[in-house]
């Protein structure tokens, strides 16, 4: 599939998802500095990038791999939350432009690593989680941009 065919397929996919509701809890007093809140934030911010991309020059990209990501999420939600097929339809949609269109972490970052699980260094996203949750079953992170952050970083 080529990208720009995939960006649409995801646009198609989000026209209804309620996003004024996670823009509303991403400044919403009761969250402050939360991961829920940070979270809320990040996810809205790249719904609105994914309405505003467009791709310069196009590429393919595997079915396969697309597939892969969907499944994967569609078992992450299957295993830990598996009544929110909402989320779990907006988690997927945002997962696959994350990883094969936009090259962005699957989760909020920061740039200060003692505050932040997430943080780009130096020109690298890195993560102080991936090293241990790609371990996981049929994990996310296999798909993510992020660098292992390394053990260091839960000592700081």
């Amino acid at each position: 599939m080529k990208a720009t065919d995939l960006l649409e397929k995801i646009r198609e996919n989000l026209k209804d998802y309620p996003i004024d509701y996670l823009k509303r809890k991403a400044t919403d007093e009761r969250y402050p500095d939360s991961i829920t809140k940070r979270l809320a934030i990040y996810n809205s911010s790249i719904y609105d990038e994914i309405y505003e991309k467009n791709i310069e020059e196009d590429y393919e990209i595997k079915d396969a791999v697309i597939k892969n990501i969907e499944d994967d999420v569609n078992y992450y939600f299957s295993v830990y939350d598996p009544g929110d097929i909402e989320t779990r339809d907006f988690t997927r949609e945002l997962s696959l432009y994350l990883v094969l269109i936009a090259k962005k972490p699957l989760h909020p970052f920061g740039d200060n690593p003692t505050k932040y699980d997430v943080f780009l260094e130096n020109g690298e996203y890195k993560c102080k989680n991936r090293i241990i949750h790609i371990k996981d079953e049929r994990s996310l992170c296999r798909y993510c941009i992020c660098k292992n952050a390394g053990y260091s970083f839960g000592f700081i």
